[in-house]
């Protein structure tokens, strides 16, 4: 088989890999305050991973401060036609973070560092269900972020602040994809394999005002337009060239507000808007072979969160939280890789403070709507996410 031939069977296929859980492929919010309040927690941003959800919140910390832990997700997706039996798609992941915040002195001035993992999780389809599909989905693909963000916060006054830095993403895409010999080739299976990896840098910064009542937020990251490097392969007749893939990560702005109505409560609504419109082309490129760019069209997603804190004691904390988040996915371009649909957030959790430090808990599930498609790919979509986060806080 030419390289140029397996090269136009596959070309147009390529780019449907990319994994995804709930709101194309961003990942839920970091630390178990947020978790726990369905993302409420712009307004509130009272620890050190402010440095994700507002740099402006940093001002409310204390000393220095270290915040550490990791999101567990257990997404499922089920797939049922006329013709096909139920396949289920499951993939686990974790994503670890990890927050410093510092006082420059004087209180007016603080410094945070940060590591997340804000996108990516995996998708994996049985051979079944690929070859329902017509080998137009990957059996299985990847991508795994890490963020790492720096700012600086700075008190205006004693109840406004505002904090500015930078963001640098690395992202990696692993893409295993089952396809079949295009004709005059004798009927067949091969494999191809796509490995590539980038990194780029964005701007990121809040603003906060808190008059101990009344509280609001509003918060920004700039989207990463990223190019990816490394390899494209077809091992069964050793083909193995330099490849890229150019593709756009969203930008983000969060508003918040939270109010106080007596000591120990507090109750928030956020908004959020995410720049997927961005990604209305992704782009391949192989040496030797040229390149080829698939339209995603994808369109702004939307995420309104509702959130409650509540102080049960002096060591114990209590929170919950509503969401709701519209799926960036259209259907003109959907696809089993990304089986995305509008969704609901049910969350709650907590902390206790100890003699070593705060421990802190949030749990929930995102129910997706179920959706029916029709060909290529026809049959009825459910999906939903389980999350749990746990993370440790500490002043130092």
């Amino acid at each position: 088989m030419g390289k140029r031939n397996t090269w136009a069977a596959v070309c147009a296929l390529f780019l449907v890999a990319v994994s995804a859980g709930a709101q194309g492929f961003r990942n839920p919010p970091e630390g178990p305050a947020s978790i726990s309040q369905a993302g409420a927690f712009v307004a509130q941003c009272d620890d050190a991973s402010a440095v994700m959800h507002n740099p402006a919140g940093l001002v409310q910390v204390e000393g220095e401060q270290v915040v550490v832990g990791s999101t567990l997700l257990f997404p499922f997706t089920s797939f049922k036609s006329g013709t096909l039996d139920t396949e289920k798609k499951f993939s686990s992941g974790y994503m670890p973070y990890a927050f410093y915040s510092t006082d420059l002195g004087g209180g007016n001035a603080r410094f945070g560092i940060g590591l997340a993992s804000p996108f990516g999780q995996s998708t994996e389809w049985g051979k079944n269900a690929v070859r329902h599909w017509n080998y137009a989905v990957s059996d299985y693909s990847s991508m795994r972020t890490a963020e790492m963000s720096a700012v600086m916060a700075f008190r205006i006054s004693p109840e406004l602040s505002a904090g500015l830095g930078l963001g640098i993403c690395r992202s990696e895409l692993d893409i295993d994809s089952l396809r079949v010999f295009p004709p005059p080739y004798p009927p067949g299976e091969f494999r191809e394999k796509i490995d590539v990896a980038g990194t780029a840098a964005a701007p990121v910064g809040g603003i906060l005002y808190n008059n101990g009542r009344v509280s609001a937020g509003l918060a920004f990251r700039a989207g990463y337009d990223m190019k990816h490097s490394g390899t494209y392969s077809i091992p069964g007749i050793m083909l193995h060239e330099k490849a890229s893939i150019e593709m756009e990560f969203p930008p983000c702005v969060s508003a918040g507000l939270a109010v106080y109505p007596e000591p120990g409560l507090k109750i928030e609504l956020d908004a959020h808007w995410y720049g997927y419109s961005s990604l209305d082309v992704m782009k391949l490129s192989v040496r030797g072979l040229g390149s080829v760019s698939m339209a995603r069209d994808w369109k702004d997603s939307r995420m309104f969160s509702l959130g409650m804190e509540y102080r049960k004691s002096s060591r114990i904390k209590l929170r919950a939280g509503l969401g709701y988040i519209s799926s960036p996915v259209p259907s003109s371009t959907w696809e089993p890789s990304i089986p995305d649909a509008d969704s609901f957030i049910v969350s709650a959790g907590g902390e206790f403070e100890t003699g070593f430090g705060t421990l802190g808990l949030g749990m929930g599930v995102n129910i997706l709507k179920s959706i029916e498609r029709g060909m290529p790919y026809a049959g009825k979509y459910e999906s939903k996410g389980y999350f749990i986060s746990f993370g440790y806080r500490k002043k130092i």
